[in-house]
């Protein structure tokens, strides 16, 4: 194999490629022999039809298969043999193959940027601190009495605090019901935060068991569901019971039902302010790592190949088993922007890596991989992309030394 090497742009490569004739010329003897094993024609027994006949008849064909099955393998060789990492899957032109002679072709490359971070020891970011107060541990356990509350139905008109258990008969314009959308016995907490609507609960408030109203609302515009968000309805609602809420009592007794491993109420305290500070921490990690990475990348200002971009942006479509495919699929300014973000910060932190000599050591792997296991409830022989989880300890390694090097000021939150 021959190989030339054109630039054509910063990252742009035209990879020009000979294949010997004898390399192609045996991958298509050995197809045809293939081919003549379970050829059956007239005049012929299966399998003992002559090969001359056989490459007459379909050797046009067949060498053509032969070709196009090549060319991938081919490619990513010549790729390796030129010194050319690529970056997304080159574009071949310029075939050319004529039977005893040599394959040519011309792929366009746009390779992997070979960038050298600069300026990474000089980096400065913000790191918050927070202190855990008794308002947020006691908002933590209002929500916790909420989740266990019972209910008790009650002979009165629903108020604020309720749940209401009702039938929804969706209707139109015109007052008649859609056929197909009604909702039997359906349970409405009058006050709750993720409400669909609070024009529904308003409409709601009042209604006794047995009692039915027609009532119209809006569905709330921040709705995750963006076929209901912001559209008007109208509802037939049919009250079957309305339910009292009881809160369990904050008291020891509370906090032994939530766990053995709680004694006491101040034994939950406790472990809540542990989970509000290690969330809290999270936090500051994660905006801390943001603001290093940005600034390394606002510091080493390089272009990406187009190409890469899409290549990303397709390969996490394919790798999300629900995603609608759609090969006219558009990716949004946004969606480019965040893979921009994320393939500079992957180069810019691999480039520290090299410089500064960071490495994982096995010991350093087994143990990150045993508590990723103990996480995740599998064992860590069980754990996928051992590659990635490696290069995840890596980058981690590399934040911790931009962390090191920088100049970090304190917050409170």
């Amino acid at each position: 194999m021959k190989t030339q090497v054109t630039e054509k742009g910063q990252w742009a490569r035209e990879l020009a490629v000979e294949v010997e004739a004898a390399r192609i010329d045996a991958a298509v003897n050995k197809a045809l022999r293939r081919y003549q094993k379970r050829l059956e024609i007239p005049g012929f027994r299966r399998g003992k039809v002559p090969l001359r006949i056989v490459e007459a008849r379909f050797g046009s064909s067949i060498r053509g298969e032969v070709v196009g099955d090549l060319l991938p393998s081919l490619l990513e060789e010549a790729a390796r043999e030129a010194g050319l990492r690529p970056a997304a899957p080159p574009k071949i032109s310029h075939l050319d193959h004529e039977p005893g002679g040599s394959l040519t072709f011309t792929a366009d490359i746009d390779i992997w940027p070979e960038v050298k971070a600069e300026h990474y020891e000089k980096l400065t970011a913000t790191r918050m601190i927070h202190e855990v107060v008794d308002e947020e541990i006691g908002e933590h356990l209002e929500e916790l009495r909420r989740r266990h509350a019972t209910e008790q139905v009650v002979e009165r008109p629903l108020a604020n605090g309720d749940v209401l258990v009702a039938d929804l008969q969706r209707l139109d314009e015109s007052g008649w019901p859609i056929i197909g959308d009604k909702h039997e016995k359906s349970h409405i907490l009058i006050g709750d935060e993720n409400a669909l609507s609070p024009e529904l609960e308003e409409a709601l408030v009042g209604m006794s068991a047995g009692e039915e109203r027609k009532v119209r609302f809006t569905y709330r515009a921040d709705l995750p569901n963006e076929l209901l968000a912001g559209q008007a309805a109208h509802f037939a609602v049919a009250a079957h019971e309305v339910r009292e809420r009881i809160l369990p009592a904050l008291d020891d007794e509370f906090a032994k039902d939530l766990g053995e491993q709680f004694q006491t109420l101040d034994d939950l305290r406790q472990h809540l302010s542990g989970q509000i500070q290690q969330r809290w921490e999270y936090m500051a990690q994660r905006r801390l790592h943001g603001e290093l990475i940005s600034q390394l990348i606002l510091k080493n200002d390089f272009e990406l190949p187009e190409s890469m971009v899409d290549n990303y942006l397709d390969s996490l479509e394919r790798e999300d088993a629900d995603h609608d495919h759609d090969h006219d699929h558009r990716h949004s300014d946004e969606e480019r922007t965040q893979a921009t973000r994320q393939l500079k910060s992957y180069i810019l932190l691999e480039s520290v890596r090299q410089q500064a000599g960071v490495e994982v050591t096995d010991e350093e792997f087994a143990q990150f991989a045993a508590e990723r296991a103990a996480l995740t409830g599998v064992q860590p022989a069980d754990l996928q992309n051992a590659a990635e989880l490696r290069r995840e300890l890596e980058d981690q390694k590399v934040l911790e030394l931009l962390i090191a090097k920088a100049a970090i000021r304190e917050e409170k939150v």
